[in-house]
């Protein structure tokens, strides 16, 4: 519990510092992370009988950055990196068949870039995006405060009140009463950082938008939850003292960055 409390107490005011500044911190961290949780995601895929070809799926997570960053200026290519990927790949797997993992191999290899490369760009598409019809910076400040209070109100709801398993053969430990602890704490966060960041979102849709992003948090959450399962093992990695490796702690906010980046249409409208 004090390693992530110090994990926390370090690593957030770093990371508003960083997406404060943007280019190119925000970069390199997206970047980084993008390549440590695709790691992660690496040794789960291992775990599952398969050989996913890192190399290539570095290469095309690092597309997916490249293009986050510069989709503002001159247009995202994210459908054609991801259609060149799945042939480079899918030529990849077909070259190296043997036996009938191959495909198995293919699939994972294909899928890491594509949950935590594709995903995770979203970040720099909404801080870099906009054109002057929105502030990216707060909306990405947006996005990681209601799904940080969303992850807080589970936690602690569940500990202090969970009763009931919400899904006990994908996640013991979470439970009814702190999924509705989560979905509570982002509503109100939502409607608090809307006020706080003076984002233009209607009154009455400011709870509805928190309590999407609470419901994807946890969805985010879940969907990691199962693949640590399918693997047998318990954290994605060792890299946060008392959080587990990278992409437990990303997990939520690879699902709830996209849907806030594409709800700003709505939003907006």
């Amino acid at each position: 519990m004090k390693a992530r409390l110090l994990v926390s107490l370090v690593g957030i005011p770093a990371l508003l510092g960083i997406l404060w500044a943007g280019f190119p911190f925000l970069t390199i961290l997206v970047a980084g992370a993008a390549l440590v949780g695709l790691w992660e995601f690496h040794r789960l895929a291992l775990a599952l009988k398969a050989r996913p070809n890192l190399p290539l799926g570095a290469l095309w997570t690092l597309a997916f950055v490249v293009n986050g960053q510069i989709a503002s200026q001159h247009g995202s290519l994210a459908p054609h990196i991801i259609g060149a990927g799945l042939i480079v790949t899918l030529a990849w797997a077909l070259a190296r068949r043997r036996g009938a993992s191959f495909l198995r191999s293919w699939l994972l290899t294909a899928a890491g870039p594509l949950y935590v490369g594709f995903l995770l760009s979203h970040a720099l598409l909404l801080r870099e995006g906009g054109n002057g019809l929105y502030d990216g910076r707060a909306w990405l400040l947006y996005a990681l405060f209601a799904t940080f209070a969303t992850d807080t109100g589970a936690y602690l709801v569940g500990r202090a009140f969970g009763r009931h398993r919400l899904a006990p053969t994908i996640s013991p430990s979470k439970t009814w009463e702190g999924a509705l602890g989560g979905l509570v704490l982002a509503a109100g966060a939502s409607m608090g950082l809307c006020a706080l960041l003076d984002l233009p979102v209607a009154t009455w849709l400011q709870p509805v938008l928190g309590l999407a992003l609470g419901v994807v948090a946890q969805g985010g959450d879940m969907l990691e939850s199962l693949l640590k399962r399918r693997a047998g093992v318990k954290d994605a990695g060792g890299l946060l003292p008392g959080h587990g490796g990278l992409l437990d702690r990303m997990d939520s906010l690879l699902l709830t960055i996209p849907v806030t980046h594409y709800s700003l249409a709505l939003v907006l409208s």
